[in-house]
């Protein structure tokens, strides 16, 4: 029962977050002049969380990797 709300509850997560973030991102893109939920019904939304994620993890990485050295 334990695995099966944890996978339920990650998959949530994993699906809606990158979707989130792309919408947030897509909205201050458009300045606010389209609504939120407009916005959030658009199509690359998903991608664009994807890619923000990816890029912020890259980022840490090479900071983290040039404080090394």
């Amino acid at each position: 029962m334990f695995e099966f709300i944890v996978e339920v509850f990650f998959t949530a997560l994993f699906e809606s977050l990158p979707k989130l973030i792309g919408t947030s991102i897509r909205w201050c893109y458009y300045r606010g002049k389209k609504k939120f939920s407009v916005v959030f019904e658009e199509d690359w939304n998903k991608r664009v969380g994807l890619i923000t994620i990816i890029l912020i993890i890259v980022i840490i990485v090479y900071l983290s990797y040039s404080k090394i050295n």
